[in-house]
């Protein structure tokens, strides 16, 4: 039987990127075996990435180390992962590799290539992949810093400079419908959001319209996964974060900065996909209240600023609009039974200047 050592001087005869493609082959048989996965680690360094540690000296490393890749390079790579998942295999398989190459700690060279990877895949229509990256973004969390990146730039390469939304983006749900529900998690924490920034900077159009166009289209993107996700012999999956609660931050806030209809269809959407799952009887929706809190806490910093200005906010035309779609949206997920610990959520709902929609749904729910 060959050595570890006569399998990785075996890889170094090779020119790159065939090294790479023989590495990712390698791989396979090592990640399934529990006390193999850090030579698995130190393949994907070496002949993957071509990473160092700053001596050189491959054999003292232990952690990531700092890549010798070029640009003609990392795109050779970009090909050989495209090639290799759109191979027929076991979508376990699969996902152990993807999450093994790209885990939660990337550094800025992995960071960049998994980024130009999805972009690839988005503009490639290539499922395999997309049901991967969408495993890792629900494995590593879709609100950490590597999904929030990865979804920053699929808005930079396909919608900052878009009028109109792309035919790619428009039909990713029907691609990787998996990815696209992690990934409308990840862009709806970007955007409207004090949190970043300490603004409500609205989403660019064209991102709208595709969010919007995939809620109405296909409200199952906002609810928790029908199939189990698929992982390898051992991996604790990572719960389903869903959109609904960012995106109807969206549609609360947005009058206090935009007059666009989309967000009106947007909420019509969201209010439709919360019916279903009230008439359904079983919520497979979960939405948590400190993240409704929020929005409320938007709403008062909004408030307090009418009343520095001399303006009564149950009279600013901005502040009824957003109650009015508030109040649509907890009445509907509260008669779902979605919302966890709802009693926190109207105690703190009271501290908001009074509207008339929101009073009879805090007075119907107290008595409850």
């Amino acid at each position: 039987m060959a050595s570890v050592g006569d399998g990785k001087i075996s890889l170094r005869k090779l020119e790159y990127p065939m090294c790479a493609v023989e590495a990712l082959s390698r791989l396979e048989g090592l990640i399934a075996s529990r006390n193999k996965q850090n030579l698995a680690m130190q393949i994907i360094s070496e002949f993957i990435f071509l990473e160092r540690t700053k001596d050189g000296d491959v054999r003292k490393m232990q952690t990531l180390g700092i890549s010798q890749m070029n640009i003609y390079q990392e795109f050779q790579l970009i090909l050989a992962l495209i090639e290799y998942f759109s191979r027929p295999g076991r979508d376990a398989t699969r996902n152990a590799i993807f999450l093994s190459l790209f885990g939660s700690h990337l550094t800025p060279q992995r960071s960049r290539l998994l980024s130009r990877l999805i972009s690839t895949a988005v503009s490639g229509s290539v499922a395999p992949l997309l049901s991967s990256a969408g495993t890792w973004m629900q494995q590593v969390g879709c609100k950490t810093s590597p999904s929030l990146e990865v979804a920053q730039n699929i808005v930079s390469d396909f919608i900052s400079f878009s009028r109109k939304t792309p035919e790619q983006l428009r039909h990713l749900p029907m691609v990787g419908p998996h990815f696209a529900a992690n990934f409308m998690v990840a862009v709806a924490d970007l955007y409207l959001n004090e949190k970043r920034g300490g603004v409500l900077t609205p989403p660019p159009d064209a991102l709208l319209d595709a969010i919007t166009e995939w809620t109405t289209e296909n409200p199952l993107l906002c609810q928790a996964p029908q199939q189990p996700l698929v992982l390898p012999a051992g991996a604790i999956a990572m719960p389903f974060a869903t959109p609904l609660a960012g995106l109807l931050r969206w549609v609360v806030l947005a009058p206090l900065v935009s007059n666009r209809q989309a967000y009106s269809n947007l909420h019509l959407s969201l209010l439709h996909t919360l019916l279903k799952t009230a008439n359904n009887g079983e919520s497979t929706i979960s939405l948590h209240s400190q993240e409704l809190i929020q929005i409320v806490t938007s709403l008062q910093k909004y408030c307090a600023r009418l009343t520095e200005a001399k303006v009564v906010p149950e009279e600013d035309a901005a502040y009824i609009k957003s109650m009015e779609r508030f109040a649509q949206a907890v009445q509907i997920a509260l008669a779902s039974n979605c919302i966890t610990n709802h009693i926190q959520l109207l105690c703190v709902l009271e501290t908001l200047p009074p509207h008339a929609l929101m009073k009879i749904v805090l007075a119907a729910h107290k008595k409850l």
